[in-house]
């Protein structure tokens, strides 16, 4: 419909036009010759993006362009430059275009005409002709290709102090004759891939040149010519004559069998080869074709998709829009759709990211003076979002758009999308101008741009704008109900709560509150449907409306008060309580921070931005305690990633100004690695580690003040840190490297040693100190401790001293005795290392102390202590942490006194914080080790200790997950000619779940096992465990009773443990004999010990699809009962669907096991009520009182949303044909924070098989990823195909499972299943 109510108000703002001058240097392009060719490369040169890329990028194909092309600028500025300098790319036009300004200022008198020299054109040799190799660089066609047309900058992402200026200088850098070589080779290539065969032109000879040939139909190629010698080249033809270049023009014709140009950029852009389209684009440019729409909008596209900087992006859009202008391409509505849009986006984006650097700055600016930002790239990006003109340039081809008679009117998102930015950006009267025309073509309006529009009215104070908007919404939103075709896409919330906001905005409170009224009575209905749409409508109005309203005018007492009048659910509560604490703790509203910071659920997943917020505010109001609480949730949260950096860098000099040095930097560190491991190699670590680089440049500089005073261990920290990174950062590495005198270099162990050798040696090496006194001093020193400590040198850092030494032998060729030194430590150390590598490595055995064995630290070792220490951790299970800090204490104690505690004392702590998930302090305990008693091997009780110790430390980084540590530290190990302990081994492969790269964890375990018999591990029961549990998983029964009973033979008596996995295997293969004969030999046993899980494998198994027995289920649990062993949370969810899944039904029993766990002192979980919701829904066809219980669950208190509650009602909603609201409870899942996990998918993927809607299915299917799949994902999607007969589709989801290595019976089942459809 046309929508009326406001359009008067696009007039006031027709009269305005654009003064930038884009459209009319784009109508200038067009019309004249020498516009294109004496002035920069089309009007958008000025475009703020243009100045981050190259210099010259405005020439849209880099391979063409002169790095000394300068003859435009040149002329305007009236400098007068040598004829071969202006024809130097221009085809001598430039040299006519200051002939013809000359003459305009003469008045037209000139005496005499005068020809002007036009350069030599290059011509395009035939595929056949191979050109000579002059230097050409070396890069392969693909990399010439992904670099040329687009113009790939040579400045990515970090930015320096400086590194606006310094990329507007940026040059380009294919000049010369060998690139040029380089890249017709690739030309030659692309052009061969036509399957053009003129092999029989390389022998006919061509004609020269003429002087004065210009360019078909007066045109330039892309970009200018480079100027080359007027001589014809020589080029070899096939029968190796001699023959002159190749015209232009002169070029073999495309046979009609042959694809032509288009034809390929096209199937190309289809096929998703946009790295390729570019070389094809300049073979079409050499032949001298003009290119079609067709190929500049593939060309664009694949400036959108080839990987780039956002503002390098938009500058090649522009430059391809440019050229298209130029060679009087007329752009079609899908090129123009596609630049507008991407444009828009920029705008929203640049908004959006400004905003976000705005707190960013208020919260972390003031640490680093001299800079807005506390680190200097966001300086720089801060200064591109300023400089950013992308919405300026979409209004102005907007306008061209609407302008060009075969466009007139864009598809309905480009108006959306512009006008969106419009409104962000408060260009109103661009807004209003768009919306007009977009009424006057009856184009259908999105629905998403009405509640910016209507904010961006009641900005400027005109509320009855916004009323205008609301009401010309509305009218739309009723004919669209009645039609569907008046709107693109609903919005009705967000509309209301924009408009409430407008209300409060302009102080008209109480029309905003009559207007929530009228809302909330039109959704008022005893109809569960509107209750569910009043619930969604109340959360939007008025965490959008009300309480943004009050964050926004910094009144946050009264939003806060708003949380707790409003009845607003659980998860938008949570949401709106994280954004009112984050926007008081940015404004320092500390009393209304913290208290809403007590109500927001840590499981959100926005606490690690409240955590930040907070963190920055207590830090600058000087509570240190109370900021490491938020630390703490920000390191141990999984999504923090790089958020972590900034609140690193304010809580590490907080740390320093407090006197805390080494805690600062080793919680650095720790940081600086967690931040590393959040993103996968790639461009975008690379830009996390220069931020890292830039924080501790930062650190640097406040250490580098007088009051500050550093240790040795603080300097190895820091050092360590920036090693893990990138390497040494200037003048950081010097800084602290002046800090490690003769005293504090005998402190340090062996690692620390080597590092700081290996980093003074490098600097030294590149010349930069190789005449400072202080570093040869140093590293002449570090030579002597190495012989002293005879010391092994790896052969790198053998090398690398090797080559400094030689480059100081005319300095100090003294220092050489102290390598030659080194070097026979060397070579003795490697002499014994040969006579004992026939000797294989032992296990650790720390029960038996070396005899006679001498300690050099058994002096100053704290027997009381150390005893006092193992008594705490090994009491009181439950209060594991607080006895781990009371340990930690006293360790503390203990050193501070200059003692120390038994080896085994710092395995212990080492294992204890590894169970608590306390990664740093493992590390601590490790260094606080490696400091008090260095590993000295020629002592063999030290020997044992530390491979106690590191053994410790291999089994705490497989419980953390640091599977690459354990590796290093397991080398470590076999180093000391020792090997990890057989529960160390037992460890490996219970974590295989998680770091298996197969998912054949029964081999992997199997290959595990061999590894530990090979180096000499006298197995134990928790290794045969661990191997017996991966293999029953996989279904091996047999392997399992091998292992079993191998147990036995060697005297290895089976635990309660044992036989449960055991048990569990078996009944995974349906043998209920064995099971229940092994079953009654475990209650048997003299040494049993009751455990919950043999009788929980039981009844499941009995309450499994072939039982079904409840009889048998319940008497377990009977048994059970009777040996006084409590039930699990697993028991009393399979008691759950005994009564609630099997004959006979008994739904008061099933809910009463609720009552039971409440009556042990303990809450019910999610997969309790899952149970119950299950059972109703799926089983009982019950699906109201699924949904009842479902929202129940949700509404406690005692249970957080979950996974398994959301997949238990997919099912129900599959089994009674609901599907049509699965779109509906996935939007919920969202908003609460839940992952997809596979069974959901599941459920979800046969729910859309069923109602044939097999897309859906299958864009949940790729959405998962591989690495998320299970088998049972693949059999449902493998079924979802089969239903509606695609069986291609059937074959590739099952082949794909049948390429990761699963065990047989897994893939036996999908086999099945294929066998069954034929296939």
């Amino acid at each position: 419909m046309v929508f009326k109510p406001f359009t008067h108000l696009a007039r006031q703002s027709l009269g305005k036009t654009l003064t930038h001058g884009y459209a009319q240097s784009v109508v200038a392009a067009t019309q004249s010759s020498y516009a294109s060719t004496a002035t920069p490369f089309g009007p958008f040169s000025t475009h703020a993006a243009s100045k981050f890329n190259k210099h010259g990028s405005s020439q849209l194909h880099s391979t063409f362009q002169h790095a000394s092309t300068q003859s435009g600028g040149a002329s305007s500025s009236g400098q007068q430059g040598s004829l071969s300098e202006l024809t130097r790319g221009d085809g001598g036009l430039a040299a006519y275009y200051e002939a013809w300004q000359k003459q305009q200022r003469n008045n037209g008198s000139t005496k005499e005409w005068k020809q002007f020299q036009f350069p030599l054109r290059i011509g395009w040799n035939a595929p056949s002709t191979i050109p000579e190799s002059r230097g050409a660089d070396k890069d392969s066609p693909a990399q010439l290709r992904s670099s040329a047309l687009l113009g790939r900058s040579g400045l990515e992402r970090a930015y320096s102090t400086s590194a606006v200026d310094d990329i507007k200088q940026a040059e380009d850098v294919i000049v010369d004759a060998a690139g040029l070589a380089a890249v017709e080779e690739a030309i030659t290539k692309e052009i061969s891939s036509f399957h053009v065969q003129p092999s029989h032109l390389a022998t006919v000879p061509a004609p020269e040149v003429p002087a004065t040939d210009t360019s078909r139909d007066g045109e330039q190629s892309l970009g200018v010519m480079p100027t080359f010698d007027s001589t014809p080249r020589q080029s070899s033809s096939a029968t190796g004559s001699s023959q002159g270049p190749l015209l232009l023009h002169e070029t073999t014709p495309l046979t009609p069998r042959s694809p032509t140009p288009t034809d390929m950029i096209v199937n190309l852009r289809e096929a998703g080869r946009y790295e390729e389209i570019p070389a094809v684009f300049q073979a079409m440019l050499a032949e001298g074709v003009k290119p079609s729409m067709e190929a500049y909008n593939a060309l664009l596209a694949a400036a959108i998709a080839m990987p780039a900087a956002k503002h390098q992006v938009i500058s090649k859009a522009l430059n391809i829009y440019t050229d298209a202008m130029r060679r009087h391409a007329v752009p079609d509505k899908a090129f123009y759709r596609t630049l507008i849009e991407l444009l828009s986006r920029r705008a929203i984006e640049v908004y959006q990211t400004k905003n976000a650097m705005d707190i960013k700055r208020f919260q972390h600016g003031d640490l680093n003076p001299g800079c807005s930002f506390m680190l200097p790239s966001d300086e720089s990006e801060y200064a591109i979002l300023i400089a950013d003109d992308a919405l300026e340039h979409a209004v102005s081809i907007f306008n061209a758009a609407i302008s060009n008679p075969q466009v007139q009117v864009l598809p309905s998102e480009v108006y959306g999308v512009l006008i969106t930015a419009c409104a962000l950006h408060g260009r109103n009267e661009d807004m209003i101008r768009l919306y007009t025309h977009l009424e006057e073509h009856q184009v259908v309006p999105v629905g998403s741009m009405f509640p910016p529009m209507i904010e961006a009215y009641a900005q400027d104070g005109d509320l009855n704008s916004s009323v205008q908007c609301y009401e010309g919404y509305r009218s739309m939103a009723m004919q669209h109900d009645s039609d569907g075709s008046s709107l693109v896409g609903r919005y009705d919330y967000s509309v209301y709560a924009a408009l409430v906001k407008s209300f409060l905005r302009c102080n008209r409170s109480e029309r905003g509150h009559r207007f929530i009224a009228s809302v909330y009575s039109s959704l008022d209905s005893n109809l569960a449907e509107h209750k569910a749409r009043l619930e969604v409508a109340r959360d939007i109005i008025v965490a959008d409306g009300l309480i943004q309203h009050q964050i926004d005018i910094r009144q946050f007492g009264e939003a806060l008060d708003l949380v707790d009048t409003q009845k607003l659910t659980p998860s938008t509560r949570s949401r709106v309580l994280a954004c009112i604490c984050s926007a008081a703790a940015d404004n320092n509203d500390r009393t209304i921070a913290v208290e809403a910071c007590k109500s927001v659920e840590p499981s959100i997943a926005t606490m690690p931005f409240v955590a930040s917020s907070m963190l920055a505010m207590e830090l600058r109001f000087g509570q240190l305690d109370e900021a490491s609480k938020y630390w703490s949730i920000l390191y141990e949260s999984l999504d923090s990633g790089a958020l972590l950096i900034e609140p690193t860098a304010i809580y590490t000099l907080a740390l320093i100004k407090d006197g805390q040095v080494n805690e600062a930097l080793i919680q650095a560190r720790h940081a600086f690695a967690r931040i590393r491991t959040s993103v996968d190699v790639g461009a975008a670590r690379d830009q996390l580690q220069e931020k890292i680089d830039e924080v501790i440049e930062l650190i640097g500089k406040h250490l580098a003040l007088p009051e500050r005073a550093i240790s040795p261990q603080a300097t190895m920290t820091l050092l360590g840190a920036m090693t893990e990174n990138k390497g040494p950062v200037s003048p950081v590495s010097e800084q602290l490297l002046a800090c490690l005198g003769p005293t504090e270099i005998s402190t340090l162990n062996w690692h620390d040693l080597i590092l700081v050798l290996n980093i003074e040696a490098a600097m030294i090496s590149d010349g930069t100190f190789l005449q400072d006194i202080g570093h040869i001093a140093r590293l002449e020193h570090l030579l002597n401790v190495v012989s002293q400590r005879g010391l092994t040198l790896d052969e790198m850092t053998l090398q690398l001293v090797e080559r400094t030494l030689g480059q100081l032998e005319n300095h100090r060729p003294g220092v050489s005795a102290h390598w030659r030194n080194a070097r026979q430590t060397a070579r003795q150390a490697q002499r014994a290392s040969l006579l004992h590598s026939s000797a294989p490595a032992t296990a650790v055995n720390t029960s038996t102390p070396y005899v006679n064995a001498y300690d050099p630290y058994a002096a100053k070792m704290d027997h009381t202590g150390s005893n006092v220490i193992l008594n705490i951790l090994e009491t009181g299970r439950s209060r594991r942490r607080t006895n781990l800090n009371q340990a930690l204490a006293q360790f503390q104690t203990i050193h501070r006194l200059g003692r120390h505690p038994r080896y085994n004392v710092y395995s212990k702590l080492i294992e204890t914080a590894a169970t608590e998930r306390r990664a740093d302090v493992m590390f601590d305990i490790l260094r606080t080790a490696r400091q008090a008693v260095p590993l000295l091997p020629q002592h063999l009780s030290v020997l044992a200790g530390w491979s106690s110790i590191l053994d410790s430390m291999i089994g705490g980084c497989l419980t953390v997950g640091n599977r690459a540590g354990a590796s290093d530290f397991h080398q470590e190990l076999l180093q000391l000619g020792a090997a990890p302990s057989a529960n160390t081994y037992g460890l490996y492969i219970t974590t295989l779940k998680e770091f298996a790269q197969t998912s054949d964890e029964a081999n992997e375990a199997l290959d595990i096992w061999n590894r530990a018999k090979q180096e000499g591990v006298e197995p134990t029961s928790f290794l045969y465990n661990a191997l017996i549990g991966k293999l029953g998983k996989a279904r091996r029964v047999d392997d399992c009773k091998y292992y079993f009973y191998e147990m036995q033979n060697r005297g290895i008596r089976p635990t309660s443990v044992t036989y449960g996995t055991m048990i569990n295997g078996l009944t995974r293969v349906n043998d209920q004999y064995s099971a229940e004969l092994l079953f009654n030999e475990m209650e048997s046993m003299p040494n049993y010990k009751p455990r919950a899980a043999p009788y929980n494998s039981m009844m499941q198994y009995f309450q499994s699809e072939n039982k079904q027995d409840s009889r048998k289920v319940l008497e377990y649990y009977s048994r059970m009962q009777s040996n006084n062993i409590e039930p699990t949370m697993h028991t009393y969810k399979l008691l759950i669907d005994t009564y609630a899944a099997l004959e006979p039904i008994d739904m008061a029993a099933a809910e009463g096991v609720l009552d039971t766990i409440r009556a042990s002192g303990q809450s019910p979980e999610a997969v309790h009520y899952a149970s119950l919701i299950k059972a109703k829904g799926y089983q009982h066809q019950d699906l109201d009182g699924a949904w009842e219980t479902f929202k129940t669950a949700m509404a406690s208190s005692e249970i957080r949303p979950h996974a398994s509650l959301y997949q238990a009602m997919f099912e129900s909603m599959v089994a009674n044909s609901q599907v049509e609201a699965i779109d509906g409870l996935l939007r919920d899942m969202e908003v609460q924070g839940v992952r997809m996990t596979p069974y959901i998918a599941n459920a979800v993927i046969r729910g859309w098989a069923t109602a044939d809607n097999i897309a859906k299915a299958q864009d949940l299917y790729e959405s998962m990823g591989k690495a998320n799949r299970e088998p049972s994902t693949y059999e449902e999607m493998t079924r979802a195909f089969l239903a509606v007969n695609d069986q291609n589709h059937a074959r590739e989801v099952a082949d794909e499972m049948f390429s990761r290595a699963y065990p047989a019976p897994v893939v036996a089942k999908l086999q099945k299943l294929l066998d069954s459809a034929g296939m």
